[in-house]
This record gives C-alpha cells, structure tokens and sequence, in this order.
C-alpha cells in the first residue's frame, strides 16, 4: 500500500467520518446522507436476493454525486439501455439532493447510496455487484473506489469528465494525493482539451484522454425543448406579457448581497422590469429573507405557489397581476419555465463557490448575467468568450449590465442568440462518449452482451 493511501485510510477518511458525525446533528442534509449511506449493502443484498441468486452478469456501476452530474449521466445511461436492454446496470450516489431522482429512474436494476470510501466497503462493493464497468459521472472520484476497481480488475472510466484550471487538485499536496489513484482511470470522456490535459497532468496515460464534449448539453437541451409556453408552469407569467422579465436563478444569500440592492434600484429606474427570483433551496428561512427585501423596498410580490396551486386542483392558474413586481418561487421544479418565460437571466452561485447551470438559460436563447466564480463552468466560459453571457465582479456593474440588456432589444436578443448558439454548437456528446466507451469497452457494444436480470 503507497504511502497516499496509507495517509487516506490511516488519517484522512476517520477525520472526515468524524466530522461528518460531529456536523449531522446540526445539518439535515448530512444526517440523510449518513443515514442512506449506512443502508446501502441492505439494499444491495436485498436486491441480490430477490434476483434469485447470487452470482451477477457483469454490467456497468454508474456513480454520480448529486443533481447535475446525475443529469449528464442520464443520456449515457439511456443509451446504453437502448443498445443493450438486458445490461445491468447499477446507479450510485453521494448527496441526498439526487436521491428521489436515482431511486425513480427506470433505467436502473438498484441504485443506491455510495457506501463510505473504505477499503473494506469498496471491495465488498465489487465483490458483491460485479461490475465490468465502472464509470464516474464528471469528477467524484473517490480514492478506494477507484483502488479497490483496479484490484478486482474493473475497468474505470469518467464521462463529461472536468477539471478546471482553478482545481486545487493541480497544485501542490493535492496533485501528489491525487496522481496515487488517478493513474488508474481506463479512460476519461473529457468535455474539453483543456479539462483532458488536466487529467494528464494527474497523472492519465494521454492515450486513455480523449475528447467527448459534455452530455448535459444534450439533456440540458432536450429538457428545454419539452417547456411549451402553454405549460401550467409557465402560464401565469402571461399577465406580464407586455414586461421586461429578470428570472434570478439558483441564487444563494451570497449573491443576494451583491444582486438585490441592484435590482431595487433597476425597478426603480424601468417601469416596466418585473423579476422572478428562483432559490437554490427555497427554505422558509430563505424565503422569508426574500419576500422581505420586497417589503422593505415597497415591491409588490407574490409566491409562485399561488398560482401553481390552482393548476394542481385542475383549474387554470391565474395570471400575475400586470402591477405585480416580484414573483417569488418558493416550490421545486420551476426553473425551465421561469427561464421560458423570461428575457434575460441571472445565474447564481457565483459569488460563492461557483456558478450554476448556465445552459439552461442560454437553451431559450437568454443572455445570461453572473458573478466572478464561473472558471468551474466550461459553458459558461465560452459564453463569455461568444459575447452571450457576462461575468459582473459586484452590484454595480451588474445593475450596469442588466440596465442595458433591459433597454436595449436589439442587443438583448443578439447576445441570448449568442449564448443559444453556443448551446447548439456543443450538442452530440452523448454519441462521441457512446462510441469512445463502446470502443475502449467492446462488450458494450454489443447486443445481448449483459444477461436479463
């Protein structure tokens, strides 16, 4: 055993096991992660048994850590259902932000919590399921995960694989730790040059890099199509039709600080602006710090879920009233028809630790606006670069930015194309990652090759 894993086992998985302890009482998320994860071998065991025995076909162990990367995984796993219906396929998962998600989809034989990255779990893990395959969703990639795969003689692989050129996984310490496990990766569907020349610098055969693009474009961009304007979702924005409409999506209490100030002195300056703002986790707490930034400032505002309530008892929701300012989204589910809806788009996150999904926005052909943390985001840097989304260092220059984009139609709708473009130019990930895998991995390819369960 190298010196890394060593250190991993010996001293870094019980400081983390301990702190995640220590922080479950006080964090629901975590607690739920503790919990799902101390399930998973219950789980898989029953669901060896009820397959009637014991010994597995050799499949594929997808694993992705929550929402995002489990939705660029999702046309791979299509996919592979489609060429091969009797593949086993297995879905693990990090964060409990994914698990109704995972343990809905149809496409899976067992999906299940990732069990904790020890040495002992991962081998019983591999033991027990037998994958072929297994392939990471993006960039989860856990050290014993990926030893114990080696060890068993299972090929690894990652799809829509990033690593930023901001990672601290590049420098010092860190790339050391993660050159020990990296080296192993069979095969990483990169979704740029530069994220695959990343991956060689930690330590990837260069032969083993190719590149794919990322596949949520193709989901990102099939999802968005599915939005009609008559949808329940996005009909009660018909009552400001003759509006300029802000949708702030994903936005956390650090963008807050930097946007709503800007947003109170943009409606003070256009009549016409009305603004819909999307929580990333729309908690009573959050909502209430939101709906009273509206009060304070003498915005008239209204809950989403006034209008949604109505589509739920079968009855038509009612439009917002014209006079109405500020929507305020306090359900799940609405962010594609809140961008639907809208002219122009702020993405949150970035004034955090990073900037959310900005292909959704760009899908419907909205400029896009957010912070100064966008280098995790391969699309949205090559918004910037088109001239279709915008990169705002504070309040000032955003209220700047979006005060032009409001005024301006013309130069509106040439920078939304020029995001919706760039969308467009990246779709087809999903069929280069089907043929580099099924070409680095033939009995992928073909039929009949993972036995009916």
């Amino acid at each position: 055993m190298g010196f890394w894993q060593t250190a991993y086992n010996g001293l870094g998985l019980p400081l983390a096991r301990a702190g995640f302890r220590l922080a479950a009482p006080f964090r629901t998320k975590i607690a739920r992660g503790l919990a799902g994860r101390a399930k998973s071998f219950e789980k898989i065991e029953s669901f060896l048994e009820s397959a009637g025995r014991k010994e597995r076909s050799r499949g594929v162990l997808y694993h992705c850590t929550s929402v995002g990367e489990y939705l660029q995984a999702l046309p791979i796993m299509e996919e592979l259902k489609k060429q091969d219906p009797g593949l086993p396929l297995y879905l693990s998962f990090f964060s409990p932000s994914v698990e109704k998600r995972a343990f809905s989809c149809s496409l899976c034989d067992l999906a299940f919590y990732l069990p904790e990255d020890s040495r002992a779990n991962m081998d019983r893990l591999f033991e027990r399921l037998r994958p072929e395959l297994l392939v990471i969703s993006k960039f989860d990639v856990w050290p014993n995960l990926v030893h114990s795969a080696h060890r068993q003689g299972v090929s690894s692989a990652i799809t829509a694989a990033t690593l930023s050129p901001d990672s601290s996984r590049l420098r010092g310490l860190s790339a050391s730790f993660h050159r020990s496990f990296y080296k192993y990766l069979g095969l990483v569907c990169a979704i740029s040059r530069e994220d695959a020349d990343n991956f060689i610098r930690l330590g990837v055969s260069p032969e083993n890099c190719v590149v794919t693009g990322d596949t949520r474009f193709d989901q990102t961009w099939r999802r968005a199509a599915a939005v009609a304007e008559d949808d329940p979702l996005v009909t009660p924005f018909r009552g400001w039709q003759d509006c300029r409409l802000l949708a702030c999506g994903s936005i956390w209490p650090q963008d807050e600080q930097h946007v709503l100030p800007a947003l109170a002195g943009l409606c003070g300056r256009h009549d016409r602006l009305r603004l819909v703002l999307v929580p990333h986790e729309p908690s009573a707490s959050h909502i209430e710090q939101l709906t009273s930034f509206c009060r304070s400032r003498g915005l008239d505002y209204r809950l989403y879920s006034e209008f949604t309530q109505a589509s739920q008892k079968g009855r038509p929701p009612a439009p917002v009233r014209p006079e109405t300012r500020v929507v305020v989204v306090d359900t799940l589910g609405a962010l594609a028809a809140v961008y639907r809806a809208a002219h122009v788009a702020y993405v949150g996150g970035s004034f955090g630790k990073g900037v959310h999904n900005t292909m959704e926005p760009a899908c419907f052909g909205l400029p896009v606006v957010f912070g100064p943390r966008h280098l995790n985001s391969y699309e949205a840097r090559l918004m910037v670069e088109a001239g279709g989304a915008f990169a705002v260092e504070d309040g000032t220059r955003f209220e700047k930015t979006v005060g032009r984009l409001i005024e301006d139609e013309a130069y509106r709708r040439a920078c939304g194309e020029k995001a919706r473009q760039v969308v467009k130019a990246n779709l087809g990930a999903t069929g280069r990652t089907i043929r580099a895998l099924t070409g680095r991995f033939p009995g992928l390819a073909s039929k009949g090759a993972g036995a009916a369960l």
